[in-house]
């Protein structure tokens, strides 16, 4: 019995000696340039229309939505032609993001395309969104950062259109 006792105490000991911490999942993380992700803030930017949509989740689908609309509905017919003559994009996606500034100002724009066409015109309408109301987390304005993804066959199909 002795043989075994020892072997399991010693087992016991390295087990609870090398456990985990737990983390405090409620705390928000800030970056350290002080913006903080739309989805886990407070009150985040919103764009006019999506006010009254619900929950915050609802209201930052909503606005999410009316960001990818916007892009859909000014992208530039002529370079979405252009584009799909070019080379087929099947399955292609767009990567954005961008923060919105404490004034409601779409800032520091990054996208990531294989297409460098694509990639100009889809910062050309980022900068022409409309501003956002504030973005307010625990009080105070902060800076919120934006990241989704688009089909760029869908956009291309539907700009060519």
């Amino acid at each position: 019995m002795k043989k075994f006792i020892i072997p399991v105490l010693f087992c016991l000991t390295i087990s609870v000696g090398f456990a985990q911490t737990a983390t405090d999942m409620s705390t928000v993380k800030v970056a350290p340039n002080g913006t903080i992700h739309y989805a886990v803030m407070d009150n985040a930017p919103l764009l006019e229309g999506c006010e009254n949509a619900g929950t915050s989740k609802q209201k930052n689908k909503c606005t999410t939505d009316k960001i990818q609309a916007y892009i859909q509905k000014n992208f530039n017919k002529n370079i979405a032609k252009s584009i799909s003559a070019k080379r087929n994009i099947e399955n292609n996606k767009i990567y954005v993001r961008f923060i919105v500034g404490k004034q409601g100002n779409v800032e520091n724009i990054g996208i990531r395309t294989n297409n460098s066409a694509m990639k100009t015109e889809v910062k050309r309408i980022l900068t022409s969104l409309p501003n956002f109301t504030r973005g307010t987390h625990k009080g105070s304005a902060v800076n919120v950062s934006y990241a989704f993804s688009l089909q760029a066959d869908l956009l291309l199909r539907n700009a060519a259109e």
